[in-house]
């Protein structure tokens, strides 16, 4: 909190010098095979997001230095919270620096994403045929998880916003392969959320995208990007809008000494996917790079056996 005293400048060159540190100990999970405390730590790497994001070179080299100050304590897997997965192309451009395993925790992230939607489209209590869905980072890996997971209901339409065109098109001809009938629009343009409903945001900005301005009557927004990117304002401005804090785990008994700006026995899916990769003792990389469906149900059922289960926080009722 000191930072917010001196001068911008000052704490981009300090953070810039400044190595990871370790901020707290996970304490109340439990090996399922014997019963052990299983032991974990929350570690920053010292940059903001707009740091991380504008030189991402120097973004990779403190996360290298967290896997290496990991190594030293003996930690068996690393999970990458937040910037430290996007800036490493989800983890696949660590590959072969660390002997460490590393999972970006987007498996489980997509899994409660999903479920949380599925369920609000059943609480719309309307034909899904109705129902115009936008993903925006589309080209993402949680977010390509949920436009292929949703392209299989027979939407109204499915809008998939991206940064970039090419790779808009690697997905929308991946859908339209798997299912010819699928109703797309893509665009870059993020103003095409308008027609939509339900939004998912999946994106990886140090900015709040996600305008009122840009929102139809009545709409749900549901943000599983860190930090968010839905512009706090929208519940003062536009009282029809839901906005939902996604990709949240509820995990009793787990104490993380640390502020995740999150209810008590709250954390972030990414989180909490490493965590029982952990205690299942997990030695292999598991998320990297996009997500792969089969890991998306394994590691749901694997968060079962923790009872681990997606948090249901302000859903609308």
């Amino acid at each position: 909190p000191f930072f917010r005293y001196l001068p911008e400048k000052f704490t981009f060159w300090f953070l810039k010098r400044f190595w990871p540190v370790v901020v707290s100990e996970i304490e109340g999970l439990k090996s399922l095979k014997d019963g052990q405390p299983v032991r974990g730590f929350i570690m920053t790497t010292p940059l903001i997001a707009e740091q991380m994001l504008e030189n991402k070179e120097l973004a990779i080299k403190k996360i290298l230095q967290a896997l290496k100050l990991a190594e030293k304590m003996g930690i068996k897997l690393m999970g990458l919270g937040a910037f430290n997965s996007s800036v490493t192309n989800g983890g696949a451009l660590l590959l072969g620096k660390t002997k460490i395993a590393i999972t970006n925790g987007n498996s489980l992230t997509a899994a409660v994403t999903i479920r949380d939607v599925e369920n609000l489209l059943r609480e719309k209590e309307t034909n899904d045929q109705q129902i115009s869905f936008a993903v925006i980072g589309a080209t993402g890996s949680i977010g390509q998880a949920v436009a292929k997971h949703f392209a299989e209901k027979n939407l109204s339409k499915l809008i998939l916003v991206g940064k970039t065109p090419d790779h808009l098109t690697s997905i929308e001809k991946d859908i339209k392969n798997n299912r010819p009938e699928a109703r797309l629009l893509t665009s870059t343009n993020i103003a095409v959320i308008r027609e939509a409903d339900i939004i998912v945001v999946a994106t990886a900005s140090a900015d709040a995208l996600i305008k009122s301005d840009y929102l139809k009557q009545n709409a749900i927004v549901y943000d599983v990007s860190q930090p968010r990117n839905t512009d706090p304002e929208i519940a003062t401005k536009r009282p029809d809008i839901s906005t939902i804090d996604g990709g949240l785990i509820s995990t009793p008994g787990i104490n993380y000494h640390f502020n995740l700006g999150l209810p008590r026995e709250v954390a972030f899916a990414c989180l909490a996917e490493t965590m029982i990769l952990a205690a299942e003792e997990t030695t292999e990389n598991y998320s990297i790079g996009a997500v792969e469906p089969n890991r998306i149900e394994l590691i749901r059922n694997i968060a079962k056996k923790y009872r681990f289960t997606p948090y249901k926080n302000n859903q609308p009722d």
